[in-house]
């Protein structure tokens, strides 16, 4: 039986939605199909999330963006957090996480899925954690039943993908607690999973009630954004075996899901050394048996602090040259603080970036397409089509606003070297220049 026969919300939502899929990715029927049956392709979108625009992640389909927003106990300002949607939706944000971690967590949902056409995912071990910590509780006596309740809920709003922490056994926990990792372990939910574990010295119940979740997941076709609780957070921790270990049990897991019709994808990491991006990126592309793949990153230095958004780029262009199929912003805040608007806009650029650069290294037509219009727009001067093809065209009208009636940039000005280069066109000298011609 075929996923789409076992999961008849999908089958619906992907016949409702096909024209525009495969117009928008330049892909047929047929090569979404097939990818969706294989698990290398996912279709997010929760049939209760109201006015939902599914998309697509797995390649070949367009490498994606997905932008982090969420309070803190520190900044818990709700409005802000829904400006902070708009201005990632307007950035090109393909989806959008609520990590919200203060306030009240189900009215920030509601109204993120009630405005947010994009897929919304959440991490729902935040949720529940936060009950225990504002009761003055320690996380490690969490119920399980609230986790699978605190679940449910929430496919029932219409969240469209979760990160749930599901390979973190309690081995792996204790390998990267206690394996000599410089930095641990830096997942919040893998660090609230893992102190349960470790407290109570039981194994993780998303593990051993694996199929429960796939039951809901199944209801509602929420994609199971498989989480790497275990990834690096530091370049030296990369690679080791804490980490592989999860990305095994992932594989695992993703299969099962795949064949009780559920989606699932897998998150990598992290922080890796750029020397090492790419052999991260394929192995654990090998070991989840091509399942989308949807990474933090990588952070290729650890010492960027303010500059985390560029430092992610890089490594993120490489990862999907290697076959990274989603990209997970970073920001100039990263380790520093809660994102601002600001920093919410650069970082969705640097990640569309790096997908552009990857997409092209990879020779994909729409990417290579895309190169060639705006090369072909710069030879002409023609601002109006580069401003049409930039990733963020008010950014080029206000890099230009002083001087936009000028036909070349202010870098060059008479000296630009594309006017230069026109034969018999006398604007080709600079002005003061015209009594030398002959």
């Amino acid at each position: 039986m075929s996923i789409f026969e076992k999961n008849k919300a999908l089958a619906q939502l992907f016949d409702q939605h096909k024209a525009r899929l495969c117009q928008e990715e330049g892909l047929n029927e047929d090569q979404i199909r097939s990818a969706i049956e294989s698990g290398t392709m996912v279709l997010l979108g929760n049939p209760a999330h109201r006015n939902v625009k599914p998309i697509l992640v797995g390649q070949p389909a367009r490498v994606k963006v997905n932008a982090n927003i969420g309070t803190s106990p520190f900044q818990c300002q709700v409005e802000g957090e829904m400006k902070k949607l708009s201005v990632a939706l307007k950035a090109g944000a393909d989806t959008v996480m609520d990590l919200s971690i203060a306030g009240d967590l189900d009215a920030i949902r509601r109204r993120m899925l009630e405005v947010c056409p994009a897929p919304l995912g959440t991490v729902p071990m935040y949720g529940v954690a936060q009950i225990y910590i504002d009761r003055g509780e320690d996380p490690a006596s969490i119920d399980p039943e609230v986790i699978f309740a605190d679940v449910e809920k929430q496919a029932e709003q219409g969240v469209d993908f979760m990160t749930l922490h599901c390979g973190l056994t309690r081995q792996g926990a204790e390998w990267g607690a206690k394996g000599g990792r410089v930095l641990g372990i830096v997942s919040r939910g893998g660090s609230i999973l893992s102190r349960w574990m470790l407290r109570n010295g039981k194994e993780n119940p998303l593990f051993t009630q694996f199929d429960r979740l796939l039951d809901i997941a199944l209801k509602h076709n929420v994609t199971l954004s498989l989480g790497d609780g275990l990834r690096p957070g530091a370049n030296s921790d990369a690679g080791d075996a804490a980490q592989w270990m999860e990305v095994i049990m992932l594989g695992q897991l993703a299969r099962r899901g795949l064949e009780a019709g559920v989606q699932c994808m897998i998150e990598g990491p992290g922080h890796v050394a750029l020397n090492e991006v790419e052999a991260q990126i394929t192995s654990i592309k090998k070991l989840t048996h091509g399942a989308p793949l949807y990474v933090l990153g990588p952070l290729t230095t650890d010492t960027t602090p303010g500059y985390d958004h560029i430092a992610g780029a890089i490594g993120g262009a490489l990862a999907v040259r290697a076959g990274v199929d989603f990209l997970c912003y970073l920001t100039p805040a990263e380790h520093l603080t809660l994102p601002d608007e600001d920093d919410v806009k650069q970082g969705v650029m640097a990640s569309r970036v790096a997908a552009q650069a990857g997409e092209n290294a990879l020779g994909a037509p729409r990417a290579r397409a895309k190169e060639a219009r705006m090369s072909k727009a710069r030879m002409e001067l023609d601002w109006d089509t580069m401003k049409k093809i930039a990733i963020d065209p008010d950014l080029l009208d206000k890099r230009r606003e002083p001087h936009r009636h000028e036909e070349a940039c202010a870098m060059c000005g008479n000296f630009c070297a594309v006017r230069m280069m026109r034969e018999g066109n006398p604007a080709a000298v600079p002005a003061h220049c015209q009594h030398h011609k002959k």
